[in-house]
């Protein structure tokens, strides 16, 4: 009877173990605001971003897939975002502490 008790009492904790770090990678989450930095090499080229939600809260993106020049959210329209305060929605995932865009696109106002 003991024996049983502690077999389901590892497996919750070895459950819990594995999933508690699973959760927060590669976690797909949504956040709009409007971009408050870009950084990249040329006006073309974009590595990261900052994003201000309208509570006041910061994120800082990496660039990840989202394809800027290349059929993708153009740099240019990124940056057009920042000069003209115009929101967008960032699609990203997790990747321990790091945010890694996944998608962009326009929210309309």
């Amino acid at each position: 009877m003991i024996t049983g008790r502690l077999s389901v009492v590892a497996l919750v904790a070895l459950a819990l173990i594995i999933a508690g770090p699973g959760c927060s990678i590669n976690e797909v989450r949504t956040v709009e605001g409007l971009v408050v930095d870009v950084t990249g090499t040329s006006p073309s080229d974009i590595q990261a971003f900052s994003l201000r939600r309208a509570d006041g809260a910061v994120f800082r993106f990496e660039a990840g897939d989202v394809g800027f020049g290349h059929g993708g959210f153009p740099a240019a329209h990124l940056r057009e975002h920042l000069a003209l305060a115009d929101p967008v929605r960032v699609t990203y995932r997790t990747d321990g502490e790091r945010l890694i865009t996944v998608r962009l696109e326009d929210v309309e106002t």
